[in-house]
C-alpha cells in the first residue's frame, strides 16, 4: 500500500514567522514527489513535533558518496527520535535509475526522490551536494550546510572536529536552539537543466566544447578512470557544467601545481584561457548542444598497457586485494614483492597499474636491494602511478638496475569513495638488453629528519638539499613530498656562485604526488648546489591540520611531517668517478651528527636497550632504509650503524 510520508512542505498562507527560505519563494501551494522505491513523498505543513532532515545528494559527487554512510549512520542514532529523513537528487545529468542504483549502493535507510525539474532545490535555495536542511513542524528551517566538517573537495580530515548536523538535532529535540544555525556548504554544484539556443551563440557542445574536454579531460573523466564522472556524453557535461568552471577557476582542475614561470616540463597539465573562456560562453548560452555532425569522432585511448611493448614480468602487489573502507582515513600501505631475480635486470620501462582505480590515489614502486648489497645507488624509486600522469618516457638506452636478491616494495595510497572497495596494484617491467645500456637511472632523495614545526606557524620553511649527485650525470625529474601541512616547494640550482629556481610549486596539494619531468635533461656537470625550500603551514587557517597547537615532526603517518624531495637522476655507466655534495661539512658536524643520532635512538628505540629493532622501526624505515643502516644484517640498529648514516647525509 502506497505510504504517505508527512516530513516537510508549505503552508498554504505565508505569515511573518515562516523561514525565509520560503519566503522568497512566493509558493503557496503543497506538492508531491514520488521516491524512486515508488513511495509517495507529500510535501505539505504538519502540526506535530517532528524534525525533518532534508538532504541534497548527487551520483557522482565524491563527497555525496563519502556521506552517504554518514546520514545512515546519524538516522539510526536518532530513530528512537521524532527525526525523519528524506534525500532529494535535483542534477539534471542524474536519471532514475541511476538513483535506484546510488540508493541500492550505499543502502540508503531513508526515501530519495528524484527533483527532475529543481522545484525543491529552488524552493530552499540549495546548491551543492551534499547538502543538509533541518526543518520543524512549523516549517522554520533551524539548520542549513553541511553535516560535519571531515570532509571537503580534496582535504579530508581523518575525523570530524565539528559535527553541525547532529549537534543541531541534539538541541533541537532538548528545546534548544542550535549553536550553528547555518555553515556554507562544500561539494558539487548542483547540476539544472538550461535551456540553450545553438543560434543564440557559436559555443555549441558538438561543436567546440566537446573537442576542448577531449583535448584535456576525457583522459581522467571516461568510464574506469580516476575521474569521478564521464565527460563524454552531453546530457552528463551539462548538468556539471558549472562543477567544471568552478573547479578550473579554483585551479583544481586540470592537476598541475608548477608555476608556469619557472622551468619546462615534459608532463605539465595546463587549460588555456581560451579553452576556459569557451566553457564559460557556453555555460552563458545556456550550454547549447548544436549540430550533431560536427561532433568529432571518439577519442582512442590505449587499451591496456602503455609500454614500448608487453611487459616481460608483471608482479602484483599481493595476491588477495587489500579491503579499502567506505569511509575514514587509510594510511599508506606497504606490501614487500619478491620478483625472484637471480640475476642483475635493467628496466628501460615501467608501468604502475591499479586494479581499481576508483581507490588507488596514487601507487609508488620502490626496490629495495638485498641485504650488504653497496653498489646500489639512489633511494630505488623504480615507478609510479598518479592520475592524470602518463608513463615517463622511454630510452633502450638509459635503464634503472635491480641488483639479483632484490624486493619491491609497493607503497599504496588509497582514498575512499564511500562503500567498501579491493584493490591488488600491479606492476609491469620492460626488461632492456644490458649491452644497449649506456647511462643507469636512480633516484636521490634530499631529506631532513631534524625539523620541527612550531604550534600555529603559517609558513614555517625548511631548507634542505641533495647531499650527494653524480658529477657526470644529468637531472631528470623531481618529485616533492610533504603532507597535510605541506604548503609550498621551491628547488634552486646553484652554479658558479649563482642560483636559479628550477621548479616553484606554490600551492602545494597532498592529493597529487607529481614528478615534474623537464622537457631536457639538465646536465649536472657544473653544478655545486642543489637546494630546495619546504614551507608548512601548522596553523588554523589550515583546514585540513589535524592539530595547530602541537608542535610536528617527521613520520610517516599524514598528521605527521616529511621534509624529502626526489630527484631522478642518470649517469653513464662507464662513469666511476665521485659524487659532488651539496653540504658543506663544518666544526659543528659531529654535534649535529650526535644530535641526529640522540634523536633517532630517543623517539625509536621505545625498549631503552640501545638498538632499534626491525619491529621498534617505523614501516618507512623497515620498507626502505632497513638494508642500507644495518651493515651486520643482523636486523637490529646499533648506534654505530646510525652515525655512520647520519654521517652520510652530511656528505
Amino acid at each position: 500500500m502506497k505510504s504517505t510520508l508527512r516530513i516537510l512542505g508549505l503552508i498554504l498562507l505565508l505569515t511573518a514567522t515562516v523561514s525565509p527560505v520560503f519566503a522568497q519563494t512566493g509558493a503557496t501551494e503543497p506538492f508531491e514527489l514520488r521516491a524512486v522505491s515508488g513511495e509517495q513523498v507529500l510535501v505539505e505543513a504538519t502540526d506535530n513535533d517532528e524534525f525533518v532532515v532534508l538532504c541534497f545528494l548527487g551520483n557522482e559527487c565524491p563527497l555525496a558518496k563519502l556521506y552517504a554512510p554518514r546520514l545512515n549512520s546519524i538516522l539510526r542514532q536518532f530513530e528512537d527520535r521524532p527525526v525523519r529523513f528524506v534525500a532529494v537528487n535535483s542534477n539534471y545529468q542524474d536519471s532514475v535509475s541511476e538513483i535506484e542504483s546510488f540508493a541500492e549502493t550505499f543502502e540508503l535507510a531513508f526515501p530519495i526522490c528524484k527533483d527532475g525539474d529543481n522545484r525543491v532545490a529552488d524552493i530552499f535555495g540549495a546548491t551543492r551536494t551534499p547538502e543538509v536542511f533541518v526543518i520543524d513542524g512549523n516549517l522554520q528551517v533551524q539548520y542549513r550546510g553541511r553535516i560535519d566538517d571531515q570532509y571537503g573537495p580534496g582535504q579530508p580530515r581523518s575525523a570530524p572536529s565539528e559535527t553541525f548536523l547532529v549537534d543541531a538535532l541534539t538541541a533541537l529535540l532538548e528545546g534548544n536552539e542550535p549553536e550553528v544555525t547555518e555553515t556554507e556548504a562544500v561539494g558539487c554544484i548542483i547540476g539544472r537543466r538550461r535551456e540553450g539556443d545553438a543560434a543564440a551563440n557559436a559555443v555549441t557542445y558538438c561543436n567546440q566544447i566537446s573537442r576542448m574536454l577531449q583535448n584535456h579531460c576525457v583522459e581522467c573523466h571516461r568510464e574506469g578512470q580516476i575521474g569521478p564522472f564521464e565527460m563524454t556524453d552531453y546530457d552528463e557535461v551539462v548538468g556539471w557544467a558549472d562543477m567544471m568552471l568552478e573547479t578550473i577557476d579554483d585551479k583544481r582542475m586540470p592537476p598541475w601545481h608548477a608555476d608556469p614561470d619557472y622551468g619546462d616540463f615534459a608532463n605539465a597539465r595546463h587549460l588555456p584561457d581560451e579553452a576556459r573562456n569557451l566553457l564559460s560562453d557556453w555555460i552563458d548560452a545556456g550550454t547549447p548542444y548544436g549540430d550533431e555532425a560536427m561532433l568529432p569522432e571518439p577519442v582512442e585511448f590505449v587499451d591496456g598497457w602503455r609500454l614500448p611493448r608487453e611487459p616481460d614480468i608483471v608482479l602484483e602487489m599481493r595476491d588477495r586485494p587489500f579491503n579499502v573502507p567506505a569511509e575514514g582515513t587509510v594510511e599508506y600501505q606497504y606490501f614487500v614483492v619478491d620478483p625472484g631475480f637471480d640475476e642483475d635486470k635493467w628496466v628501460m620501462a615501467a608501468e604502475v597499474v591499479p586494479g581499481n582505480y576508483s581507490v588507488v590515489h596514487h601507487s609508488i614502486v620502490f626496490v629495495r636491494p638485498p641485504d650488504g648489497e653497496l653498489d646500489f645507488r639512489g633511494s630505488g624509486w623504480l615507478s609510479a602511478y598518479v592520475p592524470g600522469q602518463g608513463v615517463p618516457p622511454f630510452d633502450e638506452t638509459m635503464a634503472r638496475r635491480i641488483p639479483a636478491g632484490s624486493k619491491l616494495v609497493f607503497q599504496q595510497h588509497y582514498t575512499p569513495t564511500g562503500v567498501e572497495a579491493g584493490d591488488i596494484t600491479s606492476i609491469g617491467l620492460v626488461f632492456a638488453d644490458p649491452e644497449k645500456v649506456t647511462h643507469e637511472q636512480f633516484t636521490l632523495m634530499g631529506i631532513d629528519q631534524d625539523f620541527e614545526i612550531p604550534p600555529h606557524a603559517d609558513a614555517h620553511a625548511v631548507e634542505c638539499g641533495v647531499e650527494r649527485f653524480p658529477r657526470n650525470g644529468m637531472l631528470l625529474s623531481v618529485a616533492p613530498h610533504m603532507h597535510w601541512r605541506g604548503k609550498s616547494f621551491e628547488f634552486r640550482m646553484s652554479s658558479g656562485g649563482e642560483e636559479q629556481v628550477m621548479l616553484r610549486v606554490p600551492a602545494y596539494d597532498f592529493n597529487w604526488q607529481h614528478d615534474y619531468q623537464f622537457v631536457k635533461p639538465i646536465s649536472l656537470d657544473e653544478v655545486d648546489a642543489l637546494n630546495f625550500t619546504m614551507t608548512f603551514d601548522n596553523s588554523e587557517g589550515n583546514r585540513v591540520n589535524p592539530d595547530p597547537s602541537r608542535y610536528v615532526t617527521w613520520g610517516d603517518q599524514t598528521w605527521e611531517e616529511m621534509v624529502v624531495a626526489f630527484f631522478n637522476v642518470a649517469r653513464p655507466i662507464s662513469d666511476d668517478s665521485d659524487f659532488a655534495s651539496s653540504v658543506e661539512t663544518s666544526e659543528e658536524d659531529e654535534q649535529r651528527v650526535a644530535e641526529m643520532t640522540d634523536r633517532f635512538f630517543r623517539e625509536l628505540d621505545v625498549d631503552n636497550d640501545g638498538f632499534v629493532s626491525e619491529a621498534e622501526a617505523p614501516r618507512a624505515i623497515r620498507a626502505f632504509r632497513m638494508w642500507r643502516y644495518d651493515t651486520d644484517d643482523d636486523r637490529m640498529l646499533s648506534r654505530e650503524e646510525v652515525e655512520a648514516q647520519m654521517w652520510l647525509r652530511l656528505r
